[in-house]
Formats: structure tokens, sequence, C-alpha cells
């Protein structure tokens, strides 16, 4: 047989036709699965949306409040998400890098009240835009403390006082050497009272008051405060023998310190109002601060209050409101009542002959509460 090279081209043409696919059938399926592949990636719907899309983006600010010193920062949440982006940020006028989140330097701009604007644009065709605005309040002046301090040189045994002023809103702290002043709200000023004791020693105590605004901005204001020797008068007082042994040194040390604690629970609200009214009427015998000598002795130390001549049973009358905090018979002091006016000023009252309130009571301004009278180391009726 010859060589027949038609058949085997023939052959081989039919291979082609048994196996092969016709081209419409290929690119039908390449849609198919390019369509599959946008339908999965919702690229077809965002084709849609970036050809046809009009609505605006949606832009919202979140800013401080209050006034803020410092670097702040302005955050800007932008919609639809990853669809939109701010594209302009500006403070009063003045751009900044468009970000999500604004960092600004308030140093940089005056006190006062500012506007943040920031415009978002959508990633659309037409590229829509929204405009955003949020009001921010600057403050990085620290505060101005006026102090008012009466007085300056402050003598044993006498009261002290002190008032803050402000030029804004401020929260106030003081400190008068080692000790804490609790400030108290006056109108439109601070103030603190302290009272020095008889025997306080002399000294220079430093005053140091701190103020914190809203915005955090400090300030402090020092000054230095004398506390002098008084010139004190000297009491002798006879006592009979029959009450002689209350003047036993341990007998006072021991009164004394069993008193303390009821000075020493401050009650935060202030009670009285106006001047304090004389419990009764009659003459000073012995004033506050006196050193005081019993029966040709050395001075035992200052007499603790002040001794008014009244009669015996005669009312005494609340000098203020107050809550009575303490009754009880002392050695010393006999029958005694304390009231406690609020904010550490207390008032006490001793030698009583009959007590008319409850501890727990208030009693107000002018109230009878007792009697005077003549119990404890007392030689005669007096308050």
């Amino acid at each position: 047989m010859g060589y027949r090279p038609g058949r085997r081209v023939g052959a081989g043409r039919a291979i082609e036709r048994g196996v092969g696919l016709p081209v419409s059938l290929v690119v039908l399926a390449l849609v198919v699965v390019a369509a599959g592949l946008i339908w999965i990636t919702g690229a077809g719907e965002y084709g849609y949306w970036w050809a046809t899309n009009s609505t605006p983006p949606t832009v919202a600010l979140t800013a401080p409040t209050g006034p803020v010193r410092g670097t702040v920062n302005v955050t800007a949440q932008v919609g639809p998400d990853g669809r939109a982006r701010p594209v302009e940020v500006a403070v009063d006028g003045k751009p900044l890098p468009a970000d999500s989140q604004v960092s600004i330097d308030t140093a940089t701009l005056p006190d006062g009240e500012h506007q943040v604007s920031v415009v978002a644009e959508d990633r659309s065709w037409r590229k829509n835009r929204t405009t955003a605005t949020a009001k921010l309040t600057t403050d990085n002046t620290p505060p101005k403390l006026t102090l008012e301090v009466i007085p300056m040189q402050v003598h044993q045994g006498h009261s002290w006082l002190l008032r803050i002023r402000t030029n804004e809103q401020t929260a106030v702290e003081a400190k008068l050497g080692e000790r804490d002043l609790p400030i108290q709200n006056g109108n439109g000023y601070g103030w603190a009272l302290l009272g020095f004791g008889p025997s306080a020693d002399p000294a220079s105590l430093p005053l140091v008051v701190d103020g914190r605004d809203p915005a955090g901005n400090q300030a402090e204001v020092s000054q230095v405060i004398q506390v002098t020797l008084n010139d004190w008068t000297r009491d002798e007082v006879e006592i009979p023998q029959q009450i002689a042994s209350l003047l036993e040194s341990d007998i006072r040390t021991k009164e004394d310190a069993a008193l303390l604690p009821n000075y020493q629970k401050v009650s935060p609200q202030k009670l009285w109002e106006g001047r304090f009214t004389m419990p009764v009427q009659g003459e000073i015998i012995t004033q506050f601060g006196t050193l005081r000598s019993y029966n040709g002795g050395p001075v035992v130390g200052h007499h603790g209050g002040a001794d008014i001549a009244a009669g015996q049973g005669r009312n005494v009358l609340a000098p203020a409101r107050g809550r009575v905090v303490f009754i009880d018979k002392v050695q010393l002091r006999g029958n005694m009542v304390i009231l406690d006016h609020g904010l550490g000023v207390f008032t006490t009252y001793a030698h009583l002959s009959a007590i008319d309130v409850q501890v727990g009571q208030t009693v107000e301004r002018g109230q009878p509460f007792a009697k005077v009278g003549s119990t404890g180391l007392s030689t005669g009726p007096h308050l």
C-alpha cells in the first residue's frame, strides 16, 4: 500500500471536531464566572452605586463640650463606611490636614469659642459632599486669684479670715503651714475661718492657695501670715477649800482631752446667719485668754472662755442657730452644753444650773436652752 497523507490529516480534523468546544460556549462560561465573582464581591452593586448615587455622605463630629487646653482631638465619623472620606478640615476657616481624627493645638488659638468644619466627599462619579461643624471652646489662661487676709498679723487667741476671689469658675485649695483649710462658698468668693489658741506659738506661716479652672489651667498664690504674741492680762482667783481639789493639773488635762473630739467633728453645713448675739446680758468679768492663777499659786494656763456676770437661774439664749452636740456634767466646767453652728464653729456654755434641751436638738437664735448657775470650779453664779 502506498502512503496516503490525506487520511491522516482528515483523521486529525475529526479528532478536533470531537473534543473541541465552540467559542461561544467558552465566552458564555467566562461571563458566568465573572458574574458570579461580581455577585460574590459586591462589585456590581458598587458599580451601580458609583454610577447612579446622588445622596450626599453623612458626617458627624464629636468634640469636647467644655473648655479645653493644649492639644485636643475632634473625631469625624463619615458614612457610608468605605465609600466616603474627609477631604477638607478647617478651624475658623484655617485649613488643617484632612483626616477622621482632627488634632488641634489650642495653644495656637485665642481663648474663646471656635468653629471646626469638616467636608466629607463620597467616592461616586458625582463626588457628592456634606459639611458638618462643631463648636470648640479653648482656655489656655490660668485663673486669677485675689486673696484678702484679715488680719495679716494675727494675735494669739484671735480668729483669722481668708477670702479668695477668682475671675472665673475655679476649684480652690488652700493650706496654712501644715494645715489644710476647708474653703466655703460665699457671695462671689470662697472663704476659710481659723482660730488660734491663746497659747499658739508665734510663727511665720506660709499661706499657699491653688486654683484650677474647668480647662485644667492652674494658678498659685502664696504669702506669709504672722502669728504674734498677745499681751494677756493676769487674773488671780481665790478658790474655797471645799473645791480646791479641782485645781489638780491632771483633772484639767483629762477633761480637755475628753471634750476635744466634740470640736473635731466639723459639720459641712453653715447653720448661722449674721452676727452672733450675747447669750446673756451682763458685765464680762473675765476675758477670754486671761492668764489664770488660783490661791496665789503660779499661772496654770489661759482662761478658756469669757465669764459674764449674771444671776442664778437666768435664761441662756442661743447666740445663733445651732445643733446641740454635747450635754454633760464635768468636774471643772460643771453642767455644760456645746452648740455646733457648722463649718467648725462651736460655742460652749459652762457652770449651768439647768439644761432645757437634748443632744441632737436644733436651737434658733434667741431661744432659751439653759440657765445660769455655779456648778463645777466656780465661786458664784455666772456664765
